[in-house]
């Protein structure tokens, strides 16, 4: 199990920095045929952020993560139910928040998150949680096979 040295008062400070995006989104499909989307956070202090997204066209769920190194500061899941510790079921739109005592195991449904939000409206809702401003365009995955 890796090392986490990440606390929530130190994830709650990189949250509250200004953050923004200014490489070239582009979408690229995976061996499993979902479309994958990875870039750097950029910050005015220098740290390990990388936004990821992934969208499945076969069923339609979608994830959209802020990773500091590799410990998911924010995370969003949608179309996935999640069965947290404490064996309640969380339902198909759900996010995770980094905790020292769950790390990210524990899920909640957001209130401001719609099922009728389409794939961009959702990634742009989330990024604007994270504190991220977008300096490119982002576009809507590819859904063909």
């Amino acid at each position: 199990m890796p090392e986490y040295s990440l606390t929530e008062a130190e994830a709650e400070r990189i949250l509250g920095l200004p953050k923004w995006i200014e490489a070239e989104l582009r979408w690229l499909e995976n061996e499993h045929g979902d479309w994958i989307m990875r870039t750097p956070v950029l910050a005015d202090e220098q740290m390990p952020l990388t936004w990821y997204a992934r969208f499945n066209p076969r069923t339609g769920n979608y994830t959209s993560i802020l990773f500091w190194q590799q410990i998911n500061l924010r995370r969003l899941d949608i179309g996935k139910r999640h069965h947290n510790p404490d064996c309640r079921d969380i339902g198909r739109i759900h996010k995770h928040r980094w905790t020292e005592a769950a790390r990210n195991h524990v899920a909640y449904e957001p209130e401001e998150m719609s099922q009728n939000d389409d794939v961009l409206t959702t990634l742009q809702k989330f990024l604007a949680e994270c504190g991220i401003a977008l300096r490119v365009s982002l576009r809507h995955p590819p859904t063909t096979l």
